[in-house]
């Protein structure tokens, strides 16, 4: 009774309540909603006495206490009508006597719906009474104001805590679609303005009364006459007024309405919730829902158009998709809360959270579990900005959760499915989610970027690890590790997201323009260096600006917001280890996001340095994360910029980051006796080191340190005793320092002189940046191929045996398996680039013979010929040699882990290269010098072997090698185009994935598989097709088929390469356009199409040069700057207007050679579209390509492509159904191709050859068209071929252009008019369609294009199904009025026919409402046009007398063919009841009437 009395004492009467007056507002906000239980009186407000407790909200409210949720706790159904709570907390009276005792209620979970007070006059004292009661019924009107001030803010605090089951048509109701529309809430009362009328008295003005009875109206009205009132109003106003409406009706909201914008957004938000969960009835999470915006505008109005299904836009899908996922809610742990049912209370009570009270769910409030119903994403980045530390913590956490997850699912997704359609098994879109997650409604990098300021560590902490998340660093450095174990990239790739450029018609719409970056590179530099002008005062960059960008790029938003030198000041404050580790990842990220962003980390001061510094100055033998990660950030900043790497080198930073190598000379057993995890974090170390000494070797530094680290080297390059290692468990730690090592002596080999050159001398007077590279030694070389062999001795070794080759496994060691893998691969790479440096320099010892054999060839091919790489020719009883290593890496790369197929991929890679370095060097020798350095004894059989070359007597495995990877290349290329989907951003991994990229985007280890098959393939086609087989001029039909599949396989090829990948691109255009190779496309055409024309070689020669001229040009050039570019510190200071601009991109930039070991995404083109090869035929301006040497011969190129298309065309259908061929390009491209071959005049159909070539790709197509139709059916077939969407939005403009060409150089041409032509087929888009016609018809062009069974595709598709589009029926009445037509009949044109067609069905059909008025219409027009013009009564006759022809062969019989009288009667009917009582139309039809009978 303490407190009851206490209260008593402190409300006991009236005068004293009126000093209490001025401290009201301060009290209530203070006290908030924390009122003892159990009373059953209003009592008044206590004096604070104690320390509140703070409850925590946005920081910027301060440590207040806010309005308690009347909703925490459910009531039993007994104590519902009397939970001894009152809503108005300013008027208490003494209750101290009345108090009861507290009776522990049981829970029944939580409860978070607004109690019913507000809308209940009978169990709540209503808002006059109250002031009634307040004012003593003697009130003055200041009192009244006092009172009315008070209870607003009442109300607005209750509206930002929670939000009930209330009417809220004042606040919700708008002006949608122009019509009055009002929401129906499932607990709307009969008096639903409870709200307004307690917060405003009503207006007596006439728009209120004019309101009050159209809302009056509406109660009385179903849900269906709402909708018919609403889709009736919709049709008579048009969408500008509509729009205006609109807006005047969310001003007028806004004047009216006093309630603050938070309590506005608490309630809408919630009462979409609650209305969400009511429309969707499958689950209340699925990914494409109603949006946000049809549901304000209520969900009964069945005039408002809904979401588009997926099928028919996948990019309306997509973004319903991103929509939705602001209102998924997540778990602690990142999981999505998919129902609600296993948390205590009501679901409902979700719709009660909102952004603004997601920091008020503390543990008092939410009976101890405040993430039980979970945060959806902008409610925690809401709660970063709590005053708690620990709220902010858990945000945080919640976040790199929720990233976290999405990564790892978006990783595991095939790729192709990036989009779920429907997602009725409640399936996340987790690409939606992370697109929705980094762009510009959550204002992620702004919230993280200020938790980056906290003054609490664990919110820093956990702040990093977003940050982490955020740019992808775990997921990336995965690809780069494994990627750089592959040995085969010199040069890394950026991470800096990219989009392409749009296509124009130069290039013939032809998409894969040049990729730019998202936001310039001139946005992400610091801005504290840039600004030097005082004035400059309106450019001065703000934060929306910083939002801006980092909408656009996030890793370059956090760049421009200054977190560099945030992350310095972390680092000079000596941070956790923790702190520290992901602090330098976050430097890494930021580094292989673009050369800009590396730039930005050596220009921040002392950041370098300190990080640099605390790698030394820790425990010089301990090794720990950071320190391993120190090494990889210098990595990267060297692989970005050669200058960067000097640096390093003169400043002593190599040396003192390479200081544990050095003291690694020890013997095996020394690092037996090293404890597991120290080992590990040792070879860790180790591996990242040798990795930044091979990026010095790039460069041409640090060669000379071999010397000196080659003891460390020694232990680590020769083969171990694999059983020790096993048994410690560090056979995969130390075999990653062998790979790394010989990894190294590959870079080593590069910098080797010629070996029969290695006397000459570097020019060192040159400006030349390579001269002060340093080369190795050829006296080194020896004993590293001695060590290397080692490792391939698989007959000496029987371990090695055991465990690579099938035939000798009994158990699977799969960690053991890759490890040694990955070591072979390297070791095999070492040894090619050995032999490489052999191969001579001078064309002159290359077409003769070499002056003598080095001993190291034979002897690295006996040593392959004698362990079992390769099965050769050997007899059947010599069973010791089943089995090659080779047949087994064939095995493997089929292997479940992507990893161990990679590796045993690199590994045949390898090996290829090794055997056909062997083979060239070997073949340049003499024959005197090979025998004289091979031993002879018992060697015979290996001595024949090598003599013959070792790829020629182990051609049927080469063979079975080549088959079985052109049949996983095959499948690879889809792959690829499947990345590239909306054009919402670019495969590169931009963030890490992407925006919503499935499997993690092109650079991907699915994609990075897909590239070493096809690199191997490459190397096995030069064998087969390169070299051309003299002897055989006629070759069979077997060989034809198998080169065609070959060069199938080659064609596919181009698919898969990236951008850094070009030379490859290269090798393949080489191979696929030898002349010998068009000779087999050649074979193909005449087998498919029937061509009498023969080429001759010449004619081969010429088309190859042509087509890889072209090609190089068109999709291999990087675009290059102008002139030299300027510095980025010069380039910041030359204009005012470049400084802050996000309007533009830059596009040039220095791309010089020999500078950078980066390849950036932009400034390039590749990977390729799927239709690359039309851009032959599809540029119309090659000058404005690139800046080409020679100007090009604009007739040859579209001919050797129309040539090189046929034949892939021709080739197409003599390959396997398995395989990619052209056939899977959508005809649409190829049609589109086809008609800018044209644009520029005819002049390249004048040549008789490429004009017999371009009928049969026409007709061919045409029959591929027919097919695709069939399979849809002819009455599905409208917009089958959707120009204006698949090719370019302004397509009519386009070929509005190419209908004038027509007309003006044509005259009639038959290809030439089938072309046009093809764009009326019925499948082809309405506005592509109208526009065509319209362009006829202008310049009187009808009379020139084909009759209907000359034209492209079969006759139905352009008569089926019937015309129902309104404008270009009224197109073609127009043209008939206009005597566009009256030409047509006599020459038989396909215009006339169409007309006769569609029009005769539409006007003697059965036709109601609208269609009746337009036939009507139509039929009125063409009556007044026969009166006038005596010469259209033939063409009348026919259109009354047009009979739809049994077979579309017989349109004659059709167009002259005589109906039944009584059809004929009923059509003269029909026209006579369009004339609509006309009397002069009457005559018309009275006289046609005789015309016809008298024909009769």
């Amino acid at each position: 009774m303490k407190k009851a009395d206490r209260n008593g004492d402190n409300s006991s009467s009236r005068p004293k309540k009126t000093t209490f007056g001025p401290q009201l507002d301060v009290a209530s906000s203070v006290l908030g909603a924390i009122v003892e239980k159990s009373f059953n009186q209003p009592v008044s407000q206590p004096q604070v006495t104690v320390v509140p407790f703070p409850v925590a909200r946005h920081r910027s409210h301060g440590p207040h206490w806010a309005p308690r949720n009347s909703g925490l706790s459910t009531r039993d159904k007994d104590d519902e009508e009397d939970d001894g709570e009152d809503e108005d907390f300013t008027n208490f009276v003494s209750v101290a006597a009345e108090a009861k005792p507290i009776k522990r209620k049981q829970k029944k979970g939580l409860d978070f719906r607004r109690s019913k007070e507000l809308a209940d006059d009978d169990d709540s004292v209503g808002f006059q009474n109250k002031k009634e009661h307040k004012s003593g019924g003697n009130a003055k009107s200041r009192d009244i104001e006092k009172g009315s001030k008070n209870m607003k803010l009442e109300v607005v605090k209750s509206h930002e805590d929670k939000i009930g089951d209330v009417g809220v048509d004042d606040v919700q109701s708008d002006f949608g679609n122009g019509v009055p529309s009002t929401i129906k809430s499932k607990n709307i009362t009969s008096k639903p303005v409870h709200v307004a009328a307690g917060i405003e008295q009503a207006s007596t003005s006439v728009e209120s009364e004019i309101d009050a009875e159209n809302r009056a109206r509406l109660e009385n009205m179903s849900t269906d006459e709402i909708a018919e009132a609403q889709a009736e109003i919709m049709k008579k106003m048009s969408p500008e007024l509509i729009k205006i409406l609109q807006k005047r009706g969310q001003n007028k909201l806004k004047k009216k309405s006093f309630i603050s914008s938070a309590a506005i957004g608490s309630m809408a938000e919630a009462f979409n919730e609650d209305n969400k969960k009511e429309s969707t009835t499958d689950n209340a999470h699925s990914m494409i829902i109603t949006s946000p915006d049809q549901i304000q505008k209520g969900l009964e109005n069945k005039d408002v158009p809904e979401i588009k299904s997926p099928a028919t836009s996948l990019w309306d899908a997509w973004s319903t998709n991103v929509e939705s996922v602001r209102d998924l809610r997540f778990s602690l742990n990142g999981d999505v809360i998919n129902d609600y049912g296993h948390v205590p209370g009501n679901s409902s009570a979700v719709g009660s959270y909102s952004v603004e009270n997601a920091s008020e769910r503390d543990f008092l409030r939410t009976e101890g579990d405040p993430g039980a119903l979970g945060y959806t994403i902008k409610e925690a980045l809401a709660l970063t900005r709590s005053v708690v530390p620990g709220q902010r913590s858990l945000a945080l956490h919640i976040l790199s959760s929720v990233l976290h997850k999405a990564q790892d699912n978006i990783i595991k997704n095939p790729a192709g499915s990036t989009l779920k359609v429907g997602n009725h098994n409640k399936i996340v879109d987790w690409e939606a989610l992370w697109a929705f997650a980094l762009g510009p409604e959550p204002e992620l990098a702004l919230s993280l970027r200020m938790c980056l300021d906290d003054n609490h560590n664990s919110v820093v902490l956990a702040c990093v690890r977003v940050i982490q998340c955020v740019l992808s660093y775990d997921f990336n450095e995965r690809l780069f590790d494994i990627s750089e174990k592959t040995g085969i990239f010199e040069k890394t790739v950026c991470t800096a997201p990219i989009f392409r450029s749009r296509p124009n018609i130069d290039v013939g719409f032809l998409h894969g323009g040049f990729w730019k970056y998202n936001t310039k590179p001139l946005n992400i530099f610091p801005f504290d260096k840039i600004i030097k002008d005082e004035d400059a005062e309106d450019e001065q960059h703000t934060i929306k600006d910083d939002m801006v960008v980092a909408t656009q790029d996030i890793a370059a938003g956090l760049v421009r917001m200054g977190i560099l030198p945030r992350i310095r000041y972390l680092l000079e404050s000596d941070p956790s280890a923790a702190l520290e580790e992901r602090l330098i990842s976050i430097l890494v990220a930021i580094a292989r996001h673009s050369p800009t962003c590396a730039d930005a980390i050596m220009k921040c001061e002392r950041l370098v340095q300190v990080v640099v510094r605390r790698f030394t100055t820790k425990d010089q033998t301990g090794v720990d994360f950071s320190k391993i990660k120190t090494v990889i950030l210098m990595k990267v900043l060297a692989q970005s910029d050669r200058k960067r790497c000097t640096q390093f080198v003169n400043d002593g930073v190599f040396q003192k980051l390479m200081w544990h190598l050095y003291r690694c000379a020890f013997s095996l057993n020394h690092w037996m006796n090293l404890e597991t995890e120290k080992f590990k974090l040792l070879s860790a170390l180790l591996v990242e080191q040798l990795r930044f000494w091979k990026v010095c070797i790039q460069y041409g530094y640090c060669v000379s340190y071999f010397s000196d680290l080659f003891p460390a080297l020694c232990v680590m390059l020769d083969i171990p005793t694999f059983e020790k290692l096993i048994e410690n468990n560090i056979i995969q730690e130390f075999t990653a320092i062998t790979k790394e090592s010989y990894l190294v002596l590959e870079a080593l080999t590069r910098t080797l002189p010629n070996f029969y050159a290695y006397s000459q001398k570097v020019d060192r007077s040159t400006d030349d940046p390579m001269n002060d590279t340093e080369t190795w030694r050829w006296t080194h070389v020896g004993p590293m191929i001695d060590l290397a062999l080692k490792w391939v001795s698989l007959e000496t070794d029987p371990y090695l045996s055991s465990l690579l080759l099938l035939s000798g496994r009994e158990k699977n060691e799969g960690l053991t398996l890759t490890s040694v893998l990955w070591v072979i691969s390297t070791v095999l790479r070492f040894l090619s680039g050995v032999l490489k440096s052999v191969i001579p320099d001078d064309n002159s010892i290359l077409s003769g013979n070499l002056p003598w054999l080095p001993d190291i060839i034979p002897k690295i091919g006996l040593h392959i010929i004698k362990n079992r790489i390769l099965s050769f020719n050997r007899s059947d009883n010599d069973n010791n040699h089943a089995g090659s290593f080779l047949e087994s890496l064939c095995q493997y790369r089929h292997h479940s882990d992507q990893e161990t197929s990679l590796a045993s991929v690199c590994c045949l890679n390898g090996l290829l290269e090794t055997v056909i370095t062997v083979d060239k060097l070997i073949k340049l020798a003499k024959t005197e010098a090979a025998s004289s350095s091979i031993d002879h004894q018992s060697l015979e059989n290996a001595d024949k072997i090598l003599t013959d070359g070792i790829l020629k007597c182990s051609i049927s495995e080469m063979t079975m090698l080549l088959t079985t990877f052109m049949k996983l290349t095959s499948s690879s290329g889809q792959l690829v185009q499947s990345i590239e989907m909306f054009g919402r951003g670019g495969p590169a991994p931009g963030v890490g994935v992407g925006w919503g990229a499935a499997g993690g985007g092109f650079c991907s280890l699915n994609v990075l598989v897909a590239q070493m098959d096809a690199r191997l393939v490459l190397q096995l086609l030069e064998i087969f097709l390169v070299e051309p087989d003299k002897e055989k001029e006629n070759p069979t039909d077997e060989e034809i088929n198998v080169t065609m599949e070959r060069l199938n396989c080659a064609f596919g090829l181009c698919l898969l390469v990236g951008p850094m990948d070009g030379f490859l691109m290269e090798k393949v255009l080489d191979i696929l356009l030898q002349p010998q190779n068009l000779m087999y496309l050649d074979f193909g055409i005449r087998r498919s199409f029937t061509c009498v024309w023969r080429y001759t070689e010449a004619e081969y020669v010429n088309f190859s040069e042509n087509l890889i001229s072209h090609f190089k040009n068109r999709w291999l050039h990087v675009k290059m700057s102008k002139s030299k570019v300027k510095t980025i510190d010069g380039q910041h200071g030359t204009s005012k207007k470049s400084k802050f601009s996000l309007n533009t991109i830059q596009e040039d930039v220095d791309t010089s050679a020999n500078t950078s070991l980066v390849t950036e995404w932009a400034h390039q083109r590749l990977p390729l579209p799927n239709h690359w090869f039309l851009s032959p035929i599809s540029t119309v301006d090659y000058t404005k390509l690139v800046n080409l040497p020679v100007k090009p011969n604009f007739l040859e190129i579209p001919k050797s492509g129309l040539f090189f298309i046929l034949g892939l065309e021709a080739i197409s259908s003599h390959v396997s159904s398995n395989s990619y061929s052209i056939q899977r390009v959508p005809v649409i491209w190829k049609l589109h191709a086809l008609s800018v071959s044209l644009f520029p005049g005819m002049d390249i159909l004048q040549d008789e050859k490429t004009r017999d070539i371009y009928s049969n790709l026409q007709e061919f197509y045409g029959k591929i068209l027919d097919k695709n139709l069939l399979e849809v059916g002819w009455n599905n077939s409208v917009d089958f071929l959707k120009f204006d969407k698949e090719i370019h939005d302004s397509y009519s403009t386009f070929v509005e252009t190419l209908v004038e060409n027509f007309a003006g150089a044509s005259y009639g041409d038959l290809l030439f008019g089938r072309q046009i032509s093809m764009y009326l087929h019925r499948c082809v888009g309405a506005p592509v369609r109208l526009a065509v016609w319209n362009a006829l018809s202008n310049i009187r062009a009808l009379e020139l294009l084909p009759p209907l069974e000359k034209c492209l595709a079969r006759a139905e598709g352009y008569l089926e199904p019937l015309e129902d589009d309104e404008m270009i029926l009224e197109a073609y009445v127009k043209s008939w009025v206009s005597g566009s037509l009256d030409r047509s009949p006599t020459r038989k044109s396909v215009a006339f026919t169409l007309v006769i067609h569609h029009l005769s069905y539409f006007i003697f059909g059965n036709h109601s409402g609208d269609k009746n008025s337009l036939r009507n219409k139509l039929a009125k027009s063409i009556l007044r046009d026969y009166s006038r013009k005596a010469d259209h009564e033939a063409m009348m006759v026919k259109l009354i007398q047009y009979e739809k022809p049994a077979s579309y062969q017989k349109l004659d019989q059709a167009e002259d063919g005589s109906l039944q009288d009584s059809e004929i009667a009923r059509r003269l009917i029909v026209l006579s009841e369009a004339c609509e009582g006309n009397s002069t139309l009457l005559s018309v039809v009275e006289k046609l009437k005789k015309v016809i009978l008298k024909e009769k």
